[in-house]
């Protein structure tokens, strides 16, 4: 198992998505999180929005989650759900318009040393929750193969909706002293190379070439240098 304080990845210039569909339903409490849970970004979200930071949820359903933000300053735009769940398999919940801040990251932690200079995280990121008990009375709760694939199908789709979008971190790099999401068991490397490879993306999508396969305007010659 790897350590979630050391997750994190960034996005290459070349090889963005196109396109990225996603297969998300608005949840029932989504316009109350919106509107009680998430706050302006103050900045064009197109423009400030260059990080995704992946959490877990340390329950058992979406609903614990849900009702847990509604106790307390807390969201994400995106909750996972866990395979016990009807929606596994099927779809993401939507739980903050995108166009907000969430409130997934506390306020004190300074974005610069992982991500440079910049606003604050909320205003910067996208937040999304995977449910897993995290170790909850000792359970043992191993992430779906569906769970990681959701997680970076999601990724993908921001990475091809906001041009800015470079970093795609834990909960636990940003705050070490406090978090350990999504904890040691989340495969990591391989939902890495899920997005960088494109492997994730929803069938049907075409992932873009690898800039050294792109087309290049014919070289006009000189003399015999490069003939038989």
């Amino acid at each position: 198992m790897s350590d979630p304080r050391t997750f994190h990845f960034q996005l290459p210039r070349d090889g963005r998505p196109p396109h990225s569909p996603l297969d998300e339903r608005a949840h029932p409490d989504f316009h109350w999180l919106t509107s009680h849970r998430a706050r302006s970004r103050r900045r064009d979200v197109f423009e400030v929005i260059d990080t995704v930071v992946v959490h877990a949820t340390a329950g058992f359903a979406t609903a614990h989650a849900i009702d847990a933000w509604k106790t307390r300053q807390a969201s994400a735009h995106w909750v996972i759900p866990d395979e016990d769940e009807a929606a596994h398999g099927r779809f993401v919940w939507a739980t903050v318009g995108e166009a907000k801040a969430a409130y997934h990251v506390a306020n004190a932690v300074d974005p610069v040393p992982h991500l440079g200079a910049g606003p604050d995280v909320n205003s910067r990121s996208l937040g999304i929750e995977l449910v897993n008990a995290q170790g909850v009375n000792g359970t043992q709760d191993p992430y779906s193969d569906w769970q990681v694939l959701a997680c970076a199908r999601i990724v993908l789709y921001a990475w091809a909706k906001y041009p800015n979008l470079r970093h795609v971190i834990s909960h636990a790099k940003l705050d070490p002293g406090r978090r350990t999401d999504p904890g040691p068991g989340f495969p990591w490397e391989r939902f890495t190379a899920m997005v960088l490879s494109h492997s994730a993306l929803p069938p049907g999508v075409e992932a873009p070439e690898p800039p050294e396969r792109r087309a290049m305007p014919p070289v006009e010659q000189e003399g015999n240098c490069c003939g038989p």
